[in-house]
């Protein structure tokens, strides 16, 4: 609690910075939200998380994920997977079935920092063997599920 309130204000907006730059995707891809982040009480829509898939889904083209944001303050991840999005993505998009998380922890990429609200580092938490996965981890891999994995790594939904 004592961190937590140390590093409360934002520093930047995910609305603006992030989320904003989604919308003009839609026309070009499935932009998808999978989940909210339950860290503003006041506010619960204030981190809705999203996910960018390539149009033309096929359970017979390989499929790549690519993730940006997990640790809040790796900004070039969260603004790299937008611009890849917006300039190359439809590139590969023949070849592959993309799927793009680009802003994984949006509390930590308002702020500044590699933890989430909770002081806990998304990207140590990727492991349904551990603890309880942070927040972010667990509904991103959640979605990822329900695209149905297959065992060569494909995705089938």
């Amino acid at each position: 609690k004592e961190w937590r309130a140390r590093v409360e204000a934002p520093k930047r907006s995910y609305a603006t910075e992030v989320l904003s730059k989604l919308e003009p995707l839609k026309e070009r891809f499935d932009v998808v939200r999978y989940g909210a982040l339950p860290y503003d009480d006041a506010d619960p829509d204030r981190y809705p998380l999203f996910a960018v898939k390539t149009k033309g889904w096929s359970v017979d083209k390989p499929s790549v994920l690519v993730t940006g944001g997990v640790h809040g303050y790796e900004t070039s991840g969260v603004q790299g997977a937008i611009r890849f999005l917006d300039t190359r993505a439809e590139d590969f998009a023949e070849r592959f079935n993309l799927v793009v998380a680009p802003c994984v922890s949006p509390w930590g990429y308002e702020r500044v920092q590699r933890w989430n609200a909770m002081a806990v580092d998304p990207n140590r938490s990727f492991d349904r063997k551990g603890p309880p996965p942070a927040e972010e981890s667990r509904q991103l891999m959640e979605f990822v599920d329900s695209l149905s994995v297959g065992s060569e790594g494909e995705l089938k939904k």
